[in-house]
């Protein structure tokens, strides 16, 4: 769950699911950014009232670093459902990367990523947020290295000189197409070329 909670009231119970109101303001941070979304935007975002928003958060810091925390742990959950999946360890980076260009287009594509967001915005700024973006890209790098690892072993790919740079490089290009989204600029067939593009450096 989050590392941040938000306060707990001590009077009645809170009138609103918590997640529910979170993945609105996750949809609020990914369109507008952190630093120009006014309070009474993110309250209108999350159809809460000013007491309902004050019950369950201090300001608006919390609620960014609970629905950061929201949104990269189901984030990483879909990666990781992806690794499950039958096949090759080359099949289900493939898969990974046909994800990621997937999310890259249309709608999801414009409001961007929110990992890839508060990497710009906000990590060098503030430290707090920055262990949240790097423990997500970890995460992510970690994952893909275990899936080059299997790859390996099961012959779809041949042995790496870098396992370690190789998931890194595949990482930077993921969060790259995440970026370039935002403009709608290359669509489904360019962006799944990209992801083509990037298995053939496998081999």
């Amino acid at each position: 769950m989050y590392h941040q909670r938000p306060t707990q009231s001590r009077g009645r119970p809170r009138e609103f699911d918590l997640e529910d109101a979170l993945r609105l303001a996750i949809e609020v941070f990914r369109q507008r950014g952190y630093t120009a979304t006014s309070i009474v935007e993110l309250m209108e975002g999350m159809k809460l009232s000013r007491g309902s928003f004050y019950k369950a958060f201090h300001d608006k810091k919390s609620v960014f670093a609970a629905a950061y925390d929201l949104y990269a742990a189901e984030g990483a959950e879909r990666l990781k459902a992806v690794a499950r999946t039958p096949g090759t360890g080359r099949d289900r980076i493939a898969r990974i990367l046909e994800l990621y260009a997937e999310l890259s287009r249309g709608r999801d594509g414009k409001c961007g990523c929110l990992v890839v967001a508060t990497a710009v915005e906000l990590s060098v700024h503030d430290r707090d947020i920055a262990r949240r973006v790097i423990a997500s890209w970890q995460s992510t790098e970690t994952l893909l290295c275990e899936l080059l690892r299997q790859a390996e072993e099961d012959g779809s790919i041949g042995i790496l000189e870098d396992r370690q740079a190789t998931a890194r490089s595949l990482l930077c290009l993921m969060q790259g197409m995440r970026l370039v989204g935002k403009s709608d600029v290359h669509g489904k067939a360019g962006f799944k070329a990209v992801a083509q593009q990037a298995m053939k450096l496998l081999g």
